[in-house]
């Protein structure tokens, strides 16, 4: 039951991965200034789907109330862990890739904003 909700979640992340161990000379360098590149929109965005997608999941299954209970919470602190992990695996395992703070800003907002939509999709909801 769990895994049957989770499964789009599980395979965004596994996206993510996939493209954040790409070599860094396939993808476009943008200098460290430019903190509003479409590179950190990219990162914010792939992180806000991963945010909705664990939400969902862990909303529908009733496997582990405790998950289905405290979901935003959990749901952040598995994308945000998930997002330093990529960075910290980009700077140290990954070719020719390096771990950045900003992009870790980024992963972070792009969860924010995901929590922020579904809060706000459901008080809609609510109210009619």
């Amino acid at each position: 039951m769990f895994l049957r909700y989770n499964i789009a979640g599980i395979l965004w992340a596994i996206f993510i991965f996939i493209l954040c161990s790409l070599p860094g000379y396939t993808i476009p360098h943008y200098r460290w200034t430019d903190l509003l590149s479409i590179d950190k929109a990219v990162h914010a965005f792939l992180f806000g789907v991963l945010t909705l997608l664990l939400i969902r999941g862990f909303k529908k299954q009733t496997q582990f109330s405790f998950l289905h209970l405290h979901t935003l919470v959990i749901v952040f602190i598995i994308s945000v862990s998930y997002g330093g992990l990529l960075e910290l695996m980009q700077n140290y395992c990954f070719i020719d890739r390096s771990g950045s703070w900003f992009d870790f800003i980024a992963n972070t907002t792009g969860s924010l904003i995901a929590i922020a939509i579904n809060s706000y999709s459901n008080r809609k909801t609510l109210t009619g």
